[in-house]
């Protein structure tokens, strides 16, 4: 058996090895099993040498799916052919008690209101030391929970913080909305783009 490539999951909050998240692979859009190893790592075997896309799909969706690109064969050493994926949490992803939060769904300006997947969301702050921080995570398209989005601002954060929320999306137009946020709570912001 020739090691073709290792991969390590990571979570995306705690940013600790995504150990006990249920996870499906596909290789070139073709089912792959890994073997998988302590510490959320899994190694692909016996893979022909040339260029892969790896899909991750996580399987209770507390992360959105992930696509990377994977080269055979290995880099020598094997500790710098590692390849860490980092997963991006969803709006199911169980964020810990007293987490900063920003929560709602996106939907579209029409008669029926449909929410609309896909949507990038950005939040622009400041951490207590008053240096910028940004965070990133885009709507869910995950059948019932499509439209939503979870945002949770990380570092230390002053009372009253206030937050630049943006959503953008291809063929929408922008929305910019700005609020204050209090730290340890969860706040909803629905939105309608159009």
């Amino acid at each position: 058996m020739k090691l073709s490539a290792v991969v390590q999951l990571i979570d995306g909050f705690s940013l600790q090895p995504a150990v006990g998240v249920a996870v499906r692979f596909l290789l070139n859009d073709k089912p792959y099993l890994p073997l998988s190893k302590a510490q959320a790592f899994y190694a692909f075997s016996d893979l022909d040498d040339g260029a892969y896309q790896l899909t991750i799909l996580c399987e209770n969706h507390v992360f959105f799916d992930q696509r990377i690109a994977l080269q055979v064969p290995l880099r020598e050493p094997l500790a710098d052919a590692i390849i860490a994926c980092t997963l991006a949490p969803s709006p199911l992803y169980p964020y810990p008690e007293g987490t900063t939060l920003i929560r709602g769904q996106i939907f579209q300006v029409d008669a029926q209101r449909r929410p609309v997947p896909g949507v990038d969301v950005a939040a622009s702050y400041q951490n207590v030391r008053a240096r910028p921080k940004r965070q990133t995570t885009r709507s869910s398209d995950y059948g019932r929970y499509d439209g939503r989005y979870a945002l949770a601002l990380t570092g230390k954060l002053a009372a009253h913080t206030a937050v630049d929320l943006n959503f953008s999306k291809a063929g929408f137009a922008n929305v910019r909305k700005q609020l204050s946020v209090q730290p340890g709570t969860t706040q909803c912001v629905d939105i309608e783009i159009s």
